[in-house]
């Protein structure tokens, strides 16, 4: 084995460490993502420790080149698809994301072909036995190459402007890492077209495992414990408001129904005529049926949804929405919130997952009540909020306008409004309520934009599409 082999093997397999790790912790797109990096990395590292082995013969170091510029293909499509989805710009992408992979397979079904490697020359370089030669398809991946990297260095770039504090130094840290690895890698591609170069570039590869290493121990790259203690916290929100909510509408009835059912017992035993029994068990079951309703609601609004397309799904805005409030009436008692739902209840279905739609709108309206509350805790306890619910129908597009009369956000913060872990809520939030709403709202093929004015209120805008099916 020679230095070179050694070197692109411990990148490879280095890489391919840090990909498992990351997504065994994240276990979301942006894991999935990385880890697809990471697996066409160590295909590269394979084949190119395949080329640069001095024992290989002709045969088996045209496999190895073949097969390693198989792998980098996709290295830089798979790259550029994790930092669009790291940097939450991947639905804005889609068009170039799926062009991308479409020219990377186009290019890869001549890899076992001389069009993309024609042969080998021998003793090009010091310490290479062979080194690859390069067919007319080559050309293209070169192009593809180094017009990906740049692009997604550009685009990390741009989100390191807008960015801030820990998110800032992670991005930073990422950024110096690929910086290593790219550099390294790409100084292979100079002997190829007659640029005759030492490939001591190939030693500094492992720098980048080692700096993402690093980078996750000592500032959480990736935010694995930080994301998760997040969730639980929001989690544990959700779950402390629904139980008011539903501890009082289950309350209320069941007391209504043991009412009826003892006042029937004591005058039985008493010997006093009574209704007719069967009366007595419509009045119970009636109210039974209310808390078992409510109940329902519930078990569906905290069920998990299938992993299927949202958009081949159909959702009703005036169900989702009744169920929320349903869900909710009791705070909104508690704070002195007024509704105003000027949403018509025949509206035709749109396109979208029914749960997916009612978890928006419930993170939405708790968002806004919270809102309500903070501005009637700086001012008047005794003031009435008002929630205002509308609905504006397009051609092909819905929106569906939440709008309330809170404390409104401040200019400054509204930029960074759906990152993850941002608040406005100090130690009472955790960051993720409208980062997880814009990942559904968008899983769900819409959009979501904000309007606000500091001190009188926000109005949050959900935008999907029509059903035609």
């Amino acid at each position: 084995m020679t230095p070179y082999n050694f070197s692109v093997l411990f990148f490879s397999y280095g890489t391919l460490f840090v990909g498992l790790l990351t997504l065994l912790k994240r276990k979301d797109s942006v894991a999935k993502r990385f880890f697809a990096f990471s697996i066409f990395v160590t295909l590269w590292g394979v084949g190119f420790s395949i080329l640069t082995n001095s024992a290989a013969t002709y045969e088996n170091a045209l496999f190895g080149a073949r097969f390693a510029n198989a792998g980098a293909v996709f290295i830089p499509i798979t790259w550029i698809h994790f930092i669009l989805v790291f940097i939450k710009r991947d639905q804005e992408k889609k068009k170039l994301i799926y062009c991308l992979y479409i020219l990377g397979a186009c290019i890869v079904v001549f890899s076992p072909t001389p069009l993309f490697v024609s042969g080998l020359a021998e003793n090009l370089l010091p310490g290479f036995k062979w080194f690859t030669q390069a067919g007319p398809v080559y050309h293209v991946f070169t192009v593809l190459f180094f017009s990906a990297v740049p692009y997604g260095f550009w685009e990390m770039i741009r989100a390191l402007w807008t960015s801030h504090g820990k998110d800032r130094l992670q991005l930073q840290i990422f950024i110096l890492a690929t910086l290593f690895g790219y550099i390294g890698g790409s100084t292979t591609f100079l002997p190829v077209y007659g640029i005759i170069v030492p490939q001591y570039g190939v030693f500094i590869m492992p720098i980048y495992p080692f700096i993402m290493a690093y980078g996750m121990i000592e500032h959480g790259l990736f935010d694995f414990e930080r994301m998760a203690q997040a969730f639980q916290r929001e989690k544990l929100a959700t779950i402390g408001l629904l139980a008011a909510s539903v501890n009082h509408e289950i309350r209320n009835p069941l007391y209504a129904a043991k009412g009826i059912l003892d006042n029937y017992v004591e005058l039985k035993s008493e010997g006093v005529e009574v209704k007719d029994p069967l009366q007595v068990a419509e009045k119970a079951r009636t109210q039974l049926n209310r808390a078992l309703e409510v109940i329902t609601k519930f078990n569906r609004f905290a069920r998990p949804t299938a992993e299927t397309n949202p958009q081949n799904h159909k959702a009703s805005i005036p169900t989702a929405l009744q169920n929320v409030l349903d869900l909710v009436s009791y705070q909104f008692e508690l704070d002195k919130i007024h509704i105003k739902n000027d949403i018509p209840k025949d509206l035709p279905p749109i396109q979208a997952d029914q749960r997916q739609l009612e978890e928006i709108l419930f993170n939405l309206i708790v968002n806004a009540c919270h809102a309500i509350k903070q501005r009637q805790e700086i001012g008047d306890k005794r003031q009435e909020g008002i929630l205002e619910l509308r609905f504006t129908d397009y051609d092909s597009r819905v929106a569906i306008e939440i709008k309330d009369t809170g404390i409104g956000i401040p200019p400054e913060q509204a930029k960074y409004l759906f990152e993850p872990f941002h608040t406005t809520k100090g130690e009472n939030g955790t960051g993720l309520g409208l980062y997880i709403t814009k990942q559904l709202v968008e899983k769900n093929g819409g959009k979501i934009e904000v309007s606000s004015t500091k001190g009188k209120g926000s109005t949050f805008t959900v935008i999907l599409s029509k059903s035609f099916v």
